[in-house]
This record gives C-alpha cells, structure tokens and sequence, in this order.
C-alpha cells in the first residue's frame, strides 16, 4: 500500500496526463519503478510526478505537474489545465482511489458547455459519502475533457454504480452532442515525487 499523497490539482500551473498498457501487475510496477527511477534529476519546471495502477492490473496513468506551459515538452502526453473543481472547502478524507474519464470534444466551447452540463447534474446533497472530490480538467488544444474524481476507496465508487447514483452523468456523456467518451479507470496511487523549488 502507498502512503504518498495524492496531488494536488488547484495548485497553478500545466498538467500532462497520459495511461499506457502495462500487462499485468507485476508489468505496471516495473514501469512505475523504471520512471521514477530515471527522474532522479527533474527537468527544469517539473514540479512534481505522480503514478497510479489501474486496479484491473492492465495500465499505468502518470501525472506530471509543470510550473508553467513554456516548461513542458512538446512531445508526450496531452496537456491539460484545470478549468473547475468540486470538493468541500474543509475536507479532511484522504483519497483511495481515483476515477477517470476521458472525452473527445469538438471544440472550446464544447468543452466548457460539457462541464457546466455535469456541474449542474450533481446532487445537492454531496452525494455518496464517499465521494471526496471532482475536478474539470480541459486540455490546452480544446480537444478533450478529462474528469478527475477521488473517492475514499475504490468499494465506496462500486457501491455507488450499483445504487445508479451514477445513471445521470452516463447519460451526459451519451448524450451530449459533439463530445465522446473515449476511456476511463480505476486507479490507486502508486507512487509520487515532488521537487522544491530551487531558491
């Protein structure tokens, strides 16, 4: 079990997100260790890197922070910045899993009329208890929308599914015109670096 803390999407800067196959468990931590390993020294910008474990066993999702977009290569992963988040102001649950889910959007627009869709669905009484927070992150290029959800464990999100406490954000992502749900996981933390910056 990892005790490094998930991270932390409010603070400023550039996201990249990226999942690949991993083939197994065993495959998905030598990936994560052979990563960290070479990270040693970060480049200039990288703030801090977190790796998750799908809980299938078959992928590996990696979360790099940036200080600023002039910071990330132009090669890899999308890049991403938050656009909203939803969480209590005085949250104290520590996050067991993470949920994903990954769309294709014709456009900025679509973007932004995707996520005040999905805002404007969720329940006025927080929902399940153990849903902890939800953060919109919207990529650069106006192409995607990644959800970002943390739950207190991956039991509390499988026991809201089957109360259907999820039925109405399906039917936005079916629904709504111009916008695909392409993937999403279930994923645990794994393993985080985070650097202090230098001076």
């Amino acid at each position: 079990m990892s005790t490094a803390l998930f991270p932390d999407l409010t603070r400023p800067g550039t996201l990249t997100i990226g999942t690949r196959h991993a083939d197994g468990p065993d495959r998905q931590q030598t990936l994560v260790a052979a990563e960290s390993g070479a990270l040693g020294t970060p480049p200039t910008g990288l703030a801090a890197v977190s790796w998750f474990l799908s809980t299938d066993g078959e992928t590996v999702l990696t979360l790099a922070q940036w200080d600023d977009d002039a910071a990330v290569p132009l090669a890899g992963p999308p890049r991403y910045r938050l656009d909203r988040s939803l969480a209590e102001d005085h949250e104290t649950r520590v996050p067991g899993c993470l949920i994903t889910a990954a769309f294709d959007v014709d456009g900025p627009e679509r973007q932004r009329f995707f996520t005040d869709a999905v805002i404007a669905a969720q329940p006025r009484d927080g929902g399940h208890p153990g849903a902890i927070s939800a953060h919109f992150l919207h990529s650069v290029d106006g192409s995607r929308v990644l959800l970002y959800t943390e739950w207190t464990s991956a039991e509390a999100h499988q026991e809201a599914a089957e109360a259907g406490d999820h039925d109405k954000g399906h039917e936005l992502f079916s629904g709504t015109p111009g916008v695909r749900l392409t993937h999403g996981g279930r994923f645990r933390l794994q393993h985080a670096l985070r650097w202090t910056p230098a001076g």
